[in-house]
């Protein structure tokens, strides 16, 4: 029997990752680990480290939020990256943003490939229907990067035509 991909979900918003547990749960494909607070997410991710945390995790994706109550520097997205960066061995985790926050400039900080490097950026009204798809893709597809640079491009474009 092999080992399950697992996904860790943290977002203040406990409907929200108690209905993204729910979703990704159906698929059977998926050991998830739902956390409600900053503190045990990053307990969850200290405990699937490899070596030391010298070498890429054993979480297959982070499924998170924005936090609204910190300034965007201080997000939990960042932490993991700054953890990330301490070791040349690590690539970075996957990470699909589920948010109600619209905001361009958080949406270009997740999705760039120099900082947040989210594969995904969802908006909370309507991540059901892709949410799951979107996590095939990153896990078993191993399109993290790929998809991050299409979003990016997207934004990007979408940016120039606004102005």
């Amino acid at each position: 029997m092999s080992l399950k991909p697992v996904v860790l979900l943290y977002d203040l918003d406990n409907d929200l990752v108690d209905e993204c547990a729910v979703l990704v749960g159906k698929t059977s494909l998926y050991t998830t680990i739902s956390t409600y607070n900053e503190t045990n997410a990053i307990e969850a991710l200290q405990q699937y480290d490899c070596f030391f945390g010298l070498v890429t995790n054993k979480i297959s994706c982070v499924i998170t939020g924005w936090n609204s109550y910190k300034k965007p520097s201080d997000q939990f997205l960042f932490r993991i990256r700054s953890e990330e960066r301490k070791s040349p061995l690590r690539k970075p985790t996957p990470v699909i943003i589920v948010t109600e926050d619209h905001r361009d400039d958080l949406q270009l900080m997740a999705l760039d490939p120099t900082g947040g490097n989210v594969s995904a950026y969802l908006h909370a009204d309507d991540f059901q229907g892709s949410i799951t798809d979107t996590l095939h893709k990153v896990v078993f597809g191993n399109r993290a990067q790929e998809m991050n640079s299409i979003a990016y491009a997207q934004l990007q474009s979408r940016s120039v035509h606004e102005e």
